[in-house]
């Protein structure tokens, strides 16, 4: 143990639900510098995901309890870290560098940060040097326009990356941009592709942008319309008639879906499958980490923007396939 390591720099990746956060992370968490971070995850919902899928590249991932890093957990990432702190002190927990924390999409990033500057023992072992907001280039626009969220992450970033910019033109990028821009002067600005250096996740900004004057109430308030639907299946589920529901719902109210997320088993399939989507949004899937559960069993969660439209249980129950049944068009 190196007794001198602390205070350990540390990085905050923010961004709304479905902006690329964890598939970054997952790519630029293969560089060798990288090697040495404590990833801290934190997901909105009863199930978390992002964390499987961050193992399968690391192992130094600590997943925070069910909630939104600006309202409840916001006190639980200090218990966490301290007791991380305790670990490394008592030489139970190997060497990091590097502390790197992923917010939930719905997270109002400024309670969170005044807790990691603030805080009197924090401040001794985390020295946080930047925040990386991610924007999708896709559907950054209508949420810059009706999410004040959306704004307060921009606002308060020292490096902000466009992803998704191969669905758009290029004049909806230098679009963006320029929004961007104009809410965050003093913000870097660049696309995910090229991938950024993983150093600048724990650069300093050029500047110090506009903070946000956000408290921890009135960022509690931003939940008040979020409901969520956790949907769960015992035995794999028929791909056609999955595909035939899923595009239902994301037809119906792709506008109040904020994220669609899970893992599921397919009847004719032997291993399961990542599901992500995001408004009206269905992207390809991927094959489930190693590290998730290969028993069959399914689950799915969806995060709307006001309440839960009726039927979607039921609709997922008919999804339950059979093995003769021909899903020849399965991923």
């Amino acid at each position: 143990m190196n007794a001198d390591a602390p205070p350990w720099p540390t990085g905050i990746v923010t961004g709304m639900l479905g902006s690329g956060k964890t598939t970054l992370l997952r790519q630029l968490l293969r560089h060798r510098e990288m090697a040495a971070t404590l990833v801290l995850v934190n997901e909105f919902g009863e199930v978390g995901l992002d964390h499987h899928l961050m193992t399968s590249v690391t192992d130094a991932v600590v997943l925070l309890p069910n909630g939104c890093l600006c309202c409840t957990v916001r006190h639980d990432i200090v218990r966490t870290l301290r007791d991380i702190h305790r670990s490394w002190l008592a030489g139970t927990m190997p060497d990091f560098g590097r502390i790197l924390i992923e917010t939930s999409g719905l997270a109002e990033p400024a309670p969170l940060v005044a807790s990691l500057r603030g805080h009197p023992v924090l401040a001794e072992f985390v020295d946080l040097r930047a925040i990386t907001t991610l924007v999708d280039a896709q559907y950054g626009p209508a949420q810059l326009s009706g999410n004040v969220t959306c704004r307060n992450q921009i606002r308060l970033a020292d490096h902000l990356v466009i992803s998704k910019g191969d669905l758009v033109p290029p004049a909806a990028i230098l679009a963006i941009g320029e929004r961007l821009a104009g809410l965050n002067p003093l913000a870097s600005v660049r696309l995910t592709a090229p991938l950024p250096r993983p150093d600048l996740l724990f650069a300093a900004g050029i500047g110090e942008p506009p903070r946000s004057s956000v408290t921890c109430d009135e960022a509690s308030a931003h939940l008040d319309r979020i409901s969520t639907l956790v949907l769960r299946a015992a035995r794999p589920l028929s791909w056609t008639r999955f595909r035939i529901w899923v595009g239902r719902a994301l037809d119906d109210a792709g506008d109040r879906i904020l994220r669609v997320k899970g893992c599921v088993a397919f009847a004719d399939q032997s291993a399961p499958v990542v599901i992500q989507a995001v408004h009206h949004s269905f992207y390809p899937v991927v094959a489930a980490p190693p590290t998730m559960s290969h028993d069959g069993d399914s689950f799915l969660v969806l995060i709307f923007d006001g309440p839960v439209p009726p039927g979607l249980e039921q609709g997922f129950a008919r999804c339950v396939g059979d093995r003769s049944e021909n899903d020849a068009a399965a991923p």
